[in-house]
C-alpha cells in the first residue's frame, strides 16, 4: 500500500497538523507502507527518517506577498498584534494563514497533483490541508482526513472568506461549496485522534481514534516527590512570547518548581528555575508534570491528558482552543483563564488550586485512560486494509 501525506502549513508556529502528521507518517512507515509527504517546510516542518517529502508552497498571511509577509508578521507576532484578532471559526484560520487564497491554490494544488502522479499514491491523507484534499480529487484517489468537532460547518464557519475557493473549484469543474469547511465532506474515511466525549458529534464514516501516541505511562510509577515540573506552551496568537515568558516568571521565579517554557518566539535562557527553549520533550516533562498550561491546541490538550496531568488553559480568541479549555474545564480536569486573566497573580492562584486539589489530576487520569483505550493510529490502519482488499 502506499499513501501520500499531506498536512497544513502555516508562516507561523502552529504545532497541532504537523506534530499529527508526523506521527502518523512514522506509524505507517513502522508498519510496512509505503508513505511519502507532501508538506511546506515551514518553521514548524522537520524531515523524517526514510521518507521523501514533496515540495509544497508555503502560504503567505492573508495571501501578502512573500517579501511583504516575511516582514511584517514576525513583527506583528513579536508585537502582541496577532492576538488580538478574533478567530471565530477554522475558516477564519485557512484565511488568515493564506490556506485558501486562490493564487496559493492554484500553487499548492499543483504542488500536491505533481507528488501524486509521481508517488502514485492508493490513499491521500490530508491532514487539514485544502490543497491535498482538492488534488485527491482532480486525481481521482480514495481520500483520508484528520477532522475535529469544531472546525465543522455546524460548529462554526465564515463562508465569506471561501471566494478564492470558489472559483478555484468552478474553474477546475469541481463540486460547488459553501463553505471551505465542506471540504472535509469529501473525505472517503475520516478520523478525529480524539474521545467522543471531548468530541461529541455523530456522522458516516468518522471513527475516534483516541489519541495517535504511543504513552509508556504508569500513574503508580511516580510519586509526589518525583513531581515538580510546570510546562508551558502557548503555541501562536494567544498570547505574545515575551509577554507569556514575564508573566510566568514572576509567578514562579525561585519557587519549588522547575518551569519549562516552550516556544519558537524566545531565544534559549535560563532564570534560575525558569527554562525557555524553542522545544522540550514533552512525553518526559508532563511524566514529572503538577501543571500544564497551555493554549487549548488539540494536541497539547490530549497530551496533559494522557498523563494526567491538570492544566491551565488561556485560548484567547481562538475558537477551537476555546471550545477545547471547556471541554478540560467541563471535565473537571483544568482552569479556562481569559486573555485578560494571563497575569502573573492569577496564574500562580489558579495554578496552586489546580495543583493541590487531587481531583483534577484524579479527572484529567480518568479521561486519559479513556484516550489510551481506542487503537490509535492502528485503526486508521485497518480500515485502510478493509478498503484496499
Amino acid at each position: 500500500m502506499r499513501v501520500l501525506v499531506g498536512s497544513m502549513s502555516a508562516m507561523a508556529e502552529t504545532a497541532g497538523p504537523s506534530g499529527r502528521a508526523r506521527l502518523l507518517v512514522e506509524h505507517f512507515r513502522d508498519a510496512g507502507i509505503e508513505v511519502a509527504t507532501c508538506m511546506a517546510e515551514d518553521v514548524n516542518y522537520k524531515p523524517i527518517d526514510g521518507v521523501k517529502n514533496y515540495y509544497l508552497e508555503v502560504p503567505m498571511p492573508l495571501g501578502l506577498p512573500k517579501a511583504i509577509a516575511s516582514r511584517t508578521f514576525p513583527m506583528a507576532q513579536k508585537l502582541g498584534i496577532i492576538e488580538r484578532k478574533n478567530v471565530g471559526s477554522f475558516e477564519d484560520v485557512l484565511h488568515f494563514t493564506g490556506n485558501i487564497d486562490y493564487n496559493y491554490l492554484v500553487k499548492s494544488v499543483q504542488n500536491m497533483q505533481d507528488a501524486i502522479k509521481d508517488f502514485n499514491p492508493d490513499i491521500v491523507y490530508s491532514e487539514f490541508n485544502m490543497s491535498a484534499i482538492i488534488a485527491s480529487k482532480l486525481e481521482n484517489k480514495p481520500l483520508y482526513s484528520t477532522v475535529s468537532y469544531p472546525t465543522q460547518t455546524e460548529y462554526a464557519s465564515s463562508p465569506k472568506y471561501a471566494k478564492g475557493l470558489k472559483k478555484f473549484l468552478k474553474e477546475n469543474d469541481l463540486p460547488e461549496v459553501d463553505s471551505s469547511l465542506d471540504l472535509f465532506k469529501w473525505a472517503d474515511e475520516s478520523f478525529v485522534p480524539s474521545i467522543h466525549e471531548l468530541e461529541p458529534f455523530d456522522k458516516d464514516n468518522v471513527t475516534f481514534c483516541g489519541t495517535w501516541k504511543d504513552v509508556e505511562f504508569n500513574e503508580d510509577d511516580y510519586s509526589d516527590d518525583d513531581r515538580n515540573v510546570i510546562l508551558v506552551y502557548m503555541g501562536n496568537g494567544t498570547i505574545s512570547p515575551n509577554k507569556m515568558l514575564n508573566e510566568v516568571k514572576d509567578a514562579f521565579i525561585d519557587s519549588k518548581y522547575e518551569v519549562y517554557i516552550a516556544s519558537l518566539g524566545l531565544e534559549k535562557q535560563d532564570y534560575n528555575n525558569i527554562h525557555v527553549d524553542n522545544r522540550w520533550d514533552f512525553s518526559k516533562l508532563l511524566k514529572n508534570a503538577v501543571l500544564f498550561i497551555n493554549h487549548g491546541g488539540q494536541n497539547s490538550v490530549i497530551d496533559g491528558l494522557i498523563y494526567g496531568v491538570p492544566q491551565l488553559i488561556c485560548p484567547g480568541r481562538v475558537f477551537e482552543r476555546i471550545y477545547n479549555g471547556r471541554s478540560v474545564e467541563k471535565a473537571g480536569s483544568g482552569k479556562v483563564l481569559g486573555i485578560d486573566e494571563f497575569k502573573s497573580d492569577i496564574i500562580k492562584s489558579e495554578s496552586e488550586k489546580l495543583i493541590n486539589d487531587s481531583i483534577f489530576r484524579e479527572n484529567a487520569l480518568q479521561i486519559g485512560e479513556k484516550l489510551k483505550s481506542l487503537n490509535g493510529i492502528d485503526s486508521i490502519l485497518e480500515i485502510m486494509n478493509q478498503n484496499t482488499l
